[in-house]
């Protein structure tokens, strides 16, 4: 988990911001826009996985109890999924959130929606 977390806390907050966004419209400008981001976004991605790859499912939420939203909207823009890249780092993330002995109900709901938008 080095160094790479240490700035994913600020990076998080201005992605789900950006996401938020990007899915309320669907101009051209939007477009535009979240092209414009999508090497920054795909990077934070990276480091997102690599943050993720090192805890448990427990500890991801705790640390970002919104990481399901995030990579929700993130799976619902096109304009993102378009790209090969980012599907592919999009399933890394969710593969790390999936729980193998969920304790409960909400653990169980996560992984069955990760089940349905990997398979």
């Amino acid at each position: 988990m080095a160094q790479d977390a240490v700035g994913l806390p600020s990076d998080y907050q201005f992605w789900m911001w950006k996401l938020s966004v990007w899915g309320q419209a669907s101009t051209s400008e939007t477009q535009q826009d979240t092209c414009r981001h999508l090497p920054q976004f795909q990077e934070f991605l990276r480091q997102m996985y690599e943050a993720l790859k090192e805890m448990d499912s427990s500890t991801v939420i705790e640390r970002f109890p919104t990481i399901g939203q995030l990579l929700a909207k993130a799976c619902l823009n096109p304009f993102i999924l378009a790209y090969d890249e980012s599907q592919k780092i999009l399933i890394w993330c969710l593969c790390c959130l999936i729980n193998k002995e969920p304790q409960n109900s909400g653990e169980s709901k996560l992984n069955s929606w990760i089940r349905l938008h990997l398979y």
